[in-house]
């Protein structure tokens, strides 16, 4: 997997050491001390650091029920605060963050580590660690890294059978969506081949007004379905060229009892965002029966929290939601796809908005 890292700001043409650093002297390998829980690795960028130049640490780990979101860092001191949470129809299974440790000067150094879990299980664990690292002289480092480069949407995002739970006695359709590697795709040759493999052809369509979505989605009917589980093959033929095969699952039963509601149950909740594409707000609504709890914020294709929406008890009736295009510190998000995402009842419904660039 790749991580987006890129060191945060460079103050001035001096040399900074930040409060939460501490210059020591010992050996020179970068080492991790303490128990810091639900993280899974690290690194500094550059690796090693080289005085002079802007170093950045980066964390990385899981969540412990599967998915969840990044709801806050902090630079100096190191921080990051996650939430896991209760239902993942769309995990994002891993996270990762960095913090900009500025530019520093050749030495040894001691980083205080804070992470903080928020579990819908068993509610907040908070663990701490050290990072002892040495930054070597600029005359004797080799020339920096080229950057990596940025991460890949997945080409299929999942597939879902409609109606929910499908029956053997029901004609059930399959929704399959993902992201092409090109902008404005276009389905193309969609066909179902036999009871196991199903195939389609993705291409750079004309230009559309969203240059920066790659999202594509496709609906192929599949019939009457013998009850259990079935695999198919995928084959997705990209540009004419290269053909990428994807396993899909899906159960057919019998007997419902016991499914509980279907992964979508609060389409009729959440509306879609309205205008989309949009370039300073778009709003959205959620209806409801009765008064509930609920929790509403918009991530980006990596999973990541921007904004917090609502959190809070919501009336009965219909309230009116809107999000501004900008992260929760007030400045604005790059232009793309993102997701708002209302999480209620212990089930969780997503739309996708796309923020267009200013003109």
């Amino acid at each position: 997997m790749r991580f987006e890292w890129i060191a945060k700001r460079v103050v001035g043409a001096a040399v900074l050491v930040w409060a939460g650093l501490a210059i020591l002297a010992g050996p020179a390998a970068a080492q991790l001390s303490g128990d810091l829980r639900y993280s899974r690795g690290y690194d500094l960028v550059p690796n090693p650091p080289v005085a002079g130049r802007p170093t950045t640490f980066v964390l990385y780990g899981v969540y412990p029920t599967g998915c969840g979101a990044v709801v806050e860092k902090s630079d100096d001191p190191v921080a990051v605060r996650l939430e896991s949470f209760a239902s993942c129809p769309d995990s994002v299974t891993t996270w990762a963050e960095s913090f900009s440790l500025g530019t520093l000067a050749a030495g040894t150094y001691a980083v205080a580590i804070t992470l903080t879990m928020e579990r819908p299980d068993s509610g907040v664990a908070v663990s701490h660690a050290t990072l002892n690292f040495v930054v070597e002289d600029s005359a004797s480092s080799p020339p920096p890294p080229p950057p990596p480069p940025p991460p890949v949407p997945p080409l299929l995002v999942g597939a879902t059978p409609s109606p929910w739970p499908p029956t053997p006695n029901v004609p059930m359709a399959l929704i399959v969506q993902g992201f092409a590697p090109f902008v404005c795709p276009v389905v193309s040759a969609a066909a179902v081949i036999d009871t196991s493999h199903l195939a389609l052809a993705l291409s750079p369509g004309p230009p559309c007004d969203v240059d920066t979505s790659g999202a594509w989605s496709h609906t192929f009917e599949l019939g009457l379905q013998r009850e259990g589980h079935h695999t198919m093959d995928l084959a997705i033929t990209l540009d004419g060229d290269s053909v990428v095969h994807l396993p899909i699952h899906f159960l057919v039963v019998h007997d419902t009892t016991g499914w509980g509601p279907p992964p979508d149950s609060l389409d009729h909740v959440l509306s879609s965002g309205r205008p989309n594409p949009f370039v300073s707000e778009s709003r959205f609504s959620i209806s409801l029966d009765g008064a509930a709890d609920a929790n509403v914020a918009v991530f980006d294709l990596l999973g990541r929290r921007v904004s917090t929406v609502f959190r809070g008890r919501l009336k009965a009736g219909t309230t009116e939601l809107a999000w501004n295009g900008k992260h929760d510190d007030g400045s604005r998000a790059t232009a793309g796809v993102y997701f708002y995402r209302l999480e209620m009842k212990g089930r969780v419904v997503s739309r996708r908005l796309v923020l267009l660039r200013p003109q």
